[in-house]
């Protein structure tokens, strides 16, 4: 019997618009009605990831920044954080001012970003040294964009000089008739496989009693662990490769017909 659902958010929970259905919704709410605690697994800062648990009615707890972190929304506690060495947040953040690069630094509840024409909500600009707020801040993910792929790669090789480091994430995203290659960095030991792990062991709940869906590189580790691991249909043939059961698309309700199955069973 399944106890647990670690769900996605981008491509996988929301529809292209970044809305979650009504139907979706409702599923979900039955979900946690009936003991299922399912759990919101994404790359987004944990301020926007509580937000969207808030529409949907989904458990307490969140993982984000890729598996940086777990927070327990109710106790408004982090059960566990691994941030990154300030060295290489300060390099990477000179590096995107000098080269007029998008970077953003999840912190925890949010996140700082260099430029303030494409800041979201949950953002903020930096009202400080970058020192000064590394002093005072964990950084639990580095996100980068560019235009420009050498630029990119340029930042890979500056995150691969310290093994502590590692991508968790690597896409593209389209934005004003422009292509814009993304990176995230964290530390080693972060994914959201392993963060899930370890939220099922606080919850003394056995990976084989956990379902996991997602669509991208960084949903791999966790839908390997889980003992249902289930691609979207709008997944990259990598994930469905290596997933025991394809759903529908983000724009198909996919998890909804996931949580329906499992409330059949139930």
């Amino acid at each position: 019997m399944y106890k647990a659902v670690f769900v996605d958010i981008d491509g996988t929970l929301v529809d292209a618009k970044k809305n979650i259905s009504e139907e979706t919704k409702l599923v979900l709410k039955n979900a946690r009605d009936n003991g299922i605690e399912v759990v919101l697994c994404s790359g987004r800062c944990r301020r926007s990831v509580q937000d969207l648990r808030k529409v949907c009615s989904v458990s307490r707890y969140v993982i984000s920044a890729n598996g940086a972190e777990i927070y327990d929304c109710e106790t408004e506690e982090v059960l566990y954080q691994c941030a990154l060495e300030s060295e290489i947040c300060q390099r990477l953040w000179e590096m995107a001012m000098q080269k007029d690069m998008l970077i953003k630094l999840d912190f925890g509840l949010g996140r700082i970003i260099n430029q303030t024409k494409r800041m979201r909500y949950y953002e903020m600009e930096l009202q400080e040294d970058i020192c000064t707020f590394l002093n005072k801040n964990a950084i639990r993910q580095i996100s980068l964009s560019s235009e420009h792929d050498a630029q990119i790669e340029e930042a890979k090789k500056q995150i691969a000089q310290n093994p502590n480091n590692a991508i968790v994430n690597e896409f593209f995203e389209h934005h004003n008739g422009k292509k814009f290659h993304y990176i995230h960095c964290a530390n080693k030991n972060v994914s959201k496989g392993n963060a899930m792990a370890g939220l099922c062991k606080y919850l003394k709940i056995d990976l084989k009693n956990v379902v996991a869906i997602g669509d991208d590189i960084n949903d791999i580790s966790m839908i390997k662990m889980a003992g249902l691991g289930v691609a979207m249909g709008n997944s990259s043939d990598e994930i469905k490769e290596i997933a025991d059961k394809i759903t529908t698309t983000n724009e198909e309700n996919g998890v909804a017909r996931v949580l329906e199955n499992l409330l059949e069973e139930k």
